[in-house]
């Protein structure tokens, strides 16, 4: 198994342990950038970027 799904397997191990209603916004966000990564090649850049950003941040 790859890093990058083990990281997704453990986060969604994470997600599963909260509430429904964060699992509800978890959900709904993820909907979000899905959409917005699938709306064009820069979109789905601008995602992957952010997301490299967001993984590096302590």
């Amino acid at each position: 198994m790859s890093t990058v799904s083990a990281g997704y397997y453990q986060i969604k191990g994470m997600v599963s342990e909260m509430p429904a209603e964060e699992q509800a916004e978890v959900a709904r966000v993820e909907a979000q950038i899905l959409e917005l990564a699938k709306s064009s090649q820069a979109a789905a850049l601008g995602v992957i970027l952010a997301s490299i950003k967001l993984s590096l941040e302590p």
